[in-house]
């Protein structure tokens, strides 16, 4: 409790000084829009000053304000436009150090009140509405919409995120890193409620699920309030789904390749799949007894022409009026599909720099993703009730093959290795939400939501030979070598939230309520995995890369080989196994006061019980003894968040908070998980992380369009986990608390600016630049019995001193046609890929830039065209590893990923 009392006297003091920086307001015009009908503030009206940039848009009270010259008296013309109402046109006379007040009363432009609703729930989620709520949230969110996610040719949840300040993609890793923290730190929800993760490897969802046709925002909390969850370090990312705006039906096609792939004569496909992606045959082992060979899939892969990439969609909205209020439905199904192929090398050295590996690799991948969602809205009277289902079927078919030196007998000696597998994941997500207004002090916030997980890695073929005399052998060192594998995960999860929010009224209309409730997170995971090695007998056989299927079958049974697995006893066809089971209840008291109109205050506590359990019979010894593992803990985790209007434009603001970081199932159980170049294992002993959160942002909005922001922040992170070599034999990687505490800190810079506005008789033409630049610095201590550390101290796993952001873009607008071309450019610096262990320094990835071309038309409000060349630069993708002893650096692994071109179009009826 000291160090946190600590850090949020620092946090406050260091807003205190600043504040005393504040400024008088200038001089402008400010007032309200309302609706002539029913008086009620109308939110997100535009409201501007003819023939000028000054301009704004009213906030949830119908108010705005326009900062205006003050050295000498002026006539200005003001105009107020929402869609859907009339435009109302009002001159005024600014008076040297004056503030001249203006309303506005819009007329309904004959236009049904439904669509009227929908257009201004439409426009919510544009960049300048979007970049205004910012603007008037009392905590630190960064958001991206529908809008952006279009301009920048983003196609899924993953890409847009890297587009922010401090977050970066880690190549071979799923998910996303947010200051330097990578997935355990993290967590995702969607609209409020939380995900599951289809991959027992990770924690969070797959960002790369979620394509821009569901996306109507996504929200990023890099600071904590008791409204997200408590196990989180780094960022929770929330995903809006998109909800009806206008009767239409839309559809879209495109195509394209990638300049490494298209035309390649040997692009391997896996047996037994598709281009469709449905299971593949023989997805489960159908195996009952070892003395017969019974499996559906053959060995030796299928050559694969027409590597051309695709995507369909279909996307339909519609309103309807029920008892005089909107109902609406919007509905999307689509299809994407890509390959790729790469090659490069793959080598590992002694700690002295002598090579004992050094082979080529080829990777064929083909991956196939299928949504389905619908959304249900209902409103009335300020109220809403909404149903959402979300069905995601994700699969990845990846065949790779090694060739070369590896640890060999014998000088001379190579080996050929090939890994066939198929990744088949589901994700079904039922919601029920409603917000609901009961008087004018009491608000609800409801939802409960029902996620169900399968994913399946159904048959994956392992094969290793040595090569000796160039004559192919099969090696005798281990039957696992020759491998068929099966394994399947259910998940089932149970969320909840209910929060009530009770708003004091003041004659100052000033923002001052409380909010309490709770959040529930329940869920179950069943993870099972079948082992079939193959005992070669007779080391004889003829053998080609090609044959396997000849050699591997009920005539050789017995004979050539024996069928085993890794369980003994009177049923060898048990499975390895864990069951994870996690309960989360959180009460939630959330305090926010409104002091004047410069200064808000948020004070927040959540409360989490937590138990965790996990029940395991692995393929590793237990070293508890018990096959069981748990963690109960109670989490106080307290938030304070302050705002401050230095004026109109300019704002102050800063958070502390206290956090916890829990281990995952698979980072728990003694399983021993084989992957491409090395084995993961669990880790029974491992305890929760916690974290104490600090940062600071001053932020200016220049006009309703534009933004420069500056933040610090700071995070002490107790007890890290982290993934590092063990000292077992071979290339295997496992979880420990890494020290006793880890140190993070940074700066981020954001713009948003308009280079060039100019009017034609078809509308605006801008050209917008958007750059956001991050440091940080980490620092951990390194100390455990499991990992024997090169070093004391290091940089934190996947942390990049420095990330760039930029894009450009040009708006054009002509007669009945928009274009609007895009150019964006991202870029990471060096960072630890793996920390160095038993001698070893660290892997260290290269950075690189990349830089993406996109540009959309829109004609006759019917046509898009969308035109896309990713990774223009296509840099090598490397790992390497410095010497002490100064032996040259190797490149431990080395790729390219090619450039992906595409052309789509779509229609709209």
């Amino acid at each position: 409790m000291n160090c946190i009392k600590k850090v949020f006297s620092i946090v406050v003091l260091c807003f205190g000084i600043l504040m005393t920086y504040a400024q008088q307001a200038p001089f402008g015009v400010k007032g309200t829009v309302v609706d002539v009908e029913s008086y009620q503030p109308l939110a997100g009206v535009t409201v501007t000053i003819a023939n000028s940039q000054l301009g704004t848009t009213t906030n949830d009270k119908g108010e705005f304000y326009i900062p205006l010259p003050s050295d000498k008296s002026s006539e200005y013309l003001i105009r107020a436009a929402l869609m859907g109402y009339d435009a109302q046109e009002l001159n005024f006379t600014l008076q040297t150090n004056d503030t001249e007040f203006v309303s506005f009363a819009l007329k309904n432009a004959d236009a049904v009140i439904e669509e009227v609703v929908v257009t201004r729930r439409r426009e919510k989620f544009g960049e300048l509405a979007l970049l205004e709520e910012r603007k008037k949230s009392n905590l630190m969110v960064e958001s991206i919409g529908a809008q952006e996610l279009s301009r920048k040719g983003v196609s899924d949840a993953q890409a847009a995120l890297t587009k922010m300040a401090g977050v970066a993609k880690q190549d071979g890793v799923k998910n996303i890193l947010v200051r330097g923290l990578g997935d355990r730190y993290n967590s995702t929800s969607l609209n409020g409620l939380p995900l599951p993760s289809e991959d027992p490897l990770y924690k969070n969802i797959s960002l790369d699920f979620f394509g821009s046709d569901i996306i109507q925002s996504i929200n990023v909390n890099k600071t904590f309030n008791p409204f997200i969850s408590g196990d989180v370090a780094g960022a929770n990312v929330d995903i809006f789904t998109k909800e009806a705006t206008a009767n239409s039906l839309e559809v879209a096609v495109s195509g394209g390749v990638n300049t490494q792939t298209v035309g390649k004569d040997n692009f391997k496909r896996i047996d037994g799949t598709n281009w469709f992606g449905t299971l593949p045959a023989g997805s489960k082992a159908g195996i009952s007894d070892l003395n017969s060979y019974d499996f559906k899939n053959n060995w030796n892969p299928n050559n694969q022409k027409n590597l051309f990439n695709s995507s369909f969609r279909v996307l339909g909205n519609r309103r309807f009026m029920v008892s005089n209020n909107p109902l609406s439905v919007f509905f999307v199904a689509s299809m994407d599909s890509k390959y790729r192929y790469a090659d490069g090398k793959v080598r590992s050295t002694s700690d002295a720099g002598t090579m004992l590996s050094d082979r080529d690799f080829v990777e064929n991948e083909y991956h196939v993703s299928k949504t389905a969602m619908l959304n249900l809205r209902y409103g009335w009277a300020n109220s809403n009730v909404s149903f959402n289902s979300l069905y995601i079927q994700d699969q990845v078919q990846r065949l790779t093959e090694l060739e070369g030196m590896n640890f060999p007998e014998q000088t001379g000696d190579l080996e050929f290795s090939r890994r066939q597998q198929v990744n088949d994941n589901h994700i079904f997500v039922n919601q029920l939400l409603s917000k609901l207004t009961l008087n004018d002090n009491w608000t609800a916030d409801l939802g409960v939501g029902f996620n169900y997980v399968i994913g399946n890695e159904p048959d994956r073929r392992t094969n290793s030979f040595l090569i000796r005399n160039n004559v192919l052998q099969y090696p005798m060192n281990s039957p696992n070598e020759n491998q068929r594998y099966y394994s399947d995960i259910t998940e089932k999860g149970l969320v909840a939230k209910a929060i009530l929010t009770y708003k004091f009224q003041n004659e100052n209309n000033l923002d001052r309520r409380i909010d309490f409730g709770y959040n529930g997170n329940i869920l179950q995971r069943d993870f099972n995995a079948y082992f079939f090695n193959h005992r070669i007998l007779n080391i004889n056989s003829t053998v080609t890369k090609d044959n396997v299927d000849e050699i591997f079958n009920n005539n050789t049974l017995g004979q050539d080989f024996r069928l085993e697995t890794l369980r003994g006893g009177s049923n060898p066809f048990l499975p390895n196994y864990y069951v994870g089971k996690k309960r989360i209840h959180s009460a939630i008291a959330n305090g926010t006061y409104q002091f004047n109109d410069a200064f808000t205050a948020v004070l927040g506590l959540r409360v989490d019980n937590v138990l965790q359990s996990i029940a395991y019979d692995g393929n590793l010894p237990d070293p508890t003894g018990k096959n069981y593992a748990e963690i109960k803990k109670n989490y106080f985790l307290p938030s304070l968040n302050l705002k401050y209007a230095l004026n109109e434009k300019m704002l102050l603001r800063a958070s502390g908070s206290q956090t916890y970081t829990l281990p995952q199932f698979i980072e728990i159980a003694p399983m021993r998980y084989a992957d491409v170049n090395a084995y993961i294992e669990g880790n029974p002993f491992l305890i929760p992380a916690k974290s104490i959160n600090a940062d600071v942002k001053w932020e200016l909005y220049p006009t309703q369009s534009e933004l420069f922001s500056v933040g610090l922040f700071y995070k002490l992170i107790d007890n890290p986990i982290a993934r590092v070599n063990s000292n077992s034999a071979g290339n295997t990687l496992t979880y420990v608390n890494v020290g006793s505490e880890a140190t993070v800190f940074g700066a981020e810079v954001e713009v948003k600016k308009d280079l060039l506005r100019s009017a034609s008789a078809y509308g605006e033409n801008v050209l917008s630049a958007g750059l956001n630049v991050s440091y940080l610095f980490s620092d951990q201590k390194l100390q455990s019995q499991i990992a024997q550390f090169k070093n004391t101290n290091d940089k934190m796993e996947g942390a990049s001193p420095l990330l760039v952001n930029a894009d450009l873009t040009y708006k054009l607008a002509f007669n009945n046609f928009d274009l609007m071309p895009t150019v964006i450019f991202n870029y990471f610096s060096d960072r630890i890929y793996s920390l160095g262990t038993a001698g070893y320094n660290n892997i260290i990835e290269k950075g690189i830039p990349r830089l993406d071309f996109v540009t959309q038309a829109n004609i006759n409000k019917k046509w898009g065209v969308n035109l896309k060349a990713e990774n223009i630069l296509n840099p090598s993708r490397e790992l390497f590893m410095n010497f002490d002893n100064g032996a040259p650096k190797v490149i431990m692994e080395q790729f390219k990923r090619g450039v992906d071109l595409s052309l789509g179009v779509s229609y709209k009826f």
